[in-house]
């Protein structure tokens, strides 16, 4: 009986796979390469553009095709006068992509082109590369999950999960960007974490690996930061617990393998950044900051310019399971109750809060493997309460769910509102679709 439920467990997971990589080349069949549409475009070929500059032009900004900055969205700079390759996105991405990008380069050897490193072979690339990180990422935390739950509904809470919140949209549709590849990361740290009981037993090549996993996560979005900090104070209960996860975390082995590993990762880009100013310290984003006084976090949360609720509206339902964790004292509903707060206000406090043409807050999309802690938690409430409350519960998880697939396909671009309390802009988009 173990074997069949085993088999059809793997059955459905290889079924899911093959449909949200059939989504992926459906969404990207039509879009054509250097285009908006396109998998390298804008801040996605800022964060690619390291490795055709590599294996395809070994940094001679003379070599590159002409205008192949302007042509894929001005996500990079080539600098003729210098003779450099400039972007000021960090290289964490772009090692994730790697093993992609060799298969597309040597598949396209065959295959003539102006612009070696940016064929469409090398776009599709990039989509596998978001789909198979989706699924790896969603492997990972569905086995933190269910060996802290031992429930399988943690897979229909990762389901709903990924169809109703924007990582659906981010790793079907804006394959390129950085948020899938961050989910995989925090997914697999948290695999890690457990399986060393968070250090405590833990071998060299563990410590080393989850060092190299830390050291992804800050490369690829330096505020990730917070992740790693809050991670060490997971499943702690009282102070005997705390006192005995900081010896583990400060003991010397720890601390020097993971650093090692976490220095490692980090050499090609301190590298990137001494070849291109001079330093391998410098802020390459420059004028763009954080304005700490001055957050906004209304706008973050309910702006028609890309505010959370109504463009993630799921996020009802993990606020829910936020205060049900944190009133039952269980699944860290009090400390990820304060990682959410941490976060909206860092991110409601830079520069372009909405952080640009984006699909909602997509800062947030990496955050939710680690908030699907208490959505578990409020999930098995639920299936041992009443048919009535299982009822409204999962018609509110379909209808965002709906709502979610819905406006993932009626998004053909940036926000095109005036201002950013527009609701005309937002309420026509969804009216359209309902209709």
């Amino acid at each position: 009986m173990k074997k069949h439920s085993k088999l059809l467990k793997y059955l459905l997971f290889l079924l899911f796979s093959v449909i949200v990589m059939f989504l992926s080349f459906n969404r990207h069949s039509k879009s054509g390469v250097f285009n908006y549409h396109s998998e390298i475009w804008a801040d996605k070929a800022g964060y690619y553009i390291y490795l055709p500059a590599v294996f395809n032009y070994n940094f001679n900004a003379a070599s590159f095709p002409d205008s192949i900055a302007a042509k894929t969205g001005d996500g990079f700079r080539i600098d003729t006068i210098n003779n450099k390759v400039i972007t000021k996105y960090s290289c964490g991405v772009a090692i994730l992509q790697l093993p992609f990008f060799l298969t597309a380069n040597i598949v396209a050897i065959s295959r003539q082109s102006d612009t070696p490193g940016f064929t469409k072979t090398h776009h599709v690339a990039i989509n596998v590369a978001a789909v198979i990180y989706l699924l790896l990422g969603l492997f990972f935390l569905g086995q933190y999950l269910k060996k802290r739950f031992q429930s399988n509904i943690v897979w229909i809470v990762l389901f709903t999960l990924f169809a109703g919140t924007n990582l659906y949209y981010y790793s079907v549709d804006e394959t390129g960007m950085s948020h899938v590849y961050s989910f995989f990361l925090f997914s697999l740290f948290l695999f890690l974490v457990q399986k060393t009981e968070y250090f405590k037993k833990s071998r060299i090549a563990e410590l080393l690996l989850s060092g190299i996993v830390a050291g992804l996560i800050v490369l690829i979005r330096p505020t990730n930061l917070i992740f790693l900090a809050f991670v060490l104070f997971l499943e702690i209960k009282d102070t005997t617990m705390l006192k005995a996860r900081m010896r583990a975390v400060f003991r010397l082995k720890t601390i020097l393998w993971l650093t090692i590993g976490f220095v490692f990762i980090n050499i090609p880009q301190a590298a990137y950044l001494h070849y291109t100013y001079g330093s391998p310290f410098h802020y390459a984003y420059e004028n763009e900051t954080f304005v700490w006084t001055n957050p906004q976090l209304l706008k973050t949360w309910f702006s028609p310019n890309n505010g959370l609720f109504l463009y993630t509206p799921f996020f009802v339902i993990i606020l829910i399971s936020l205060a049900y964790s944190t009133i039952k004292k269980s699944a860290d509903g009090r400390l990820l109750v304060l990682l959410f707060f941490v976060i909206s206000y860092v991110f409601s406090s830079w520069w372009i809060w909405n952080f640009g043409c984006s699909f909602g807050a997509r800062s947030y999309v990496e955050y939710l493997a680690v908030f699907s802690i208490p959505l578990v938690f409020l999930f098995l409430k639920i299936n041992s309460s009443g048919l009535v409350v299982k009822i409204v519960f999962y018609l509110m998880v379909l209808s965002f769910i709906v709502m979610n697939f819905l406006m993932t396909y009626s998004w053909d671009g940036c926000y095109y509102g005036i201002g950013d309390w527009d609701w005309d802009a937002w309420i026509g988009t969804v009216m359209s679709k309902l209709r």
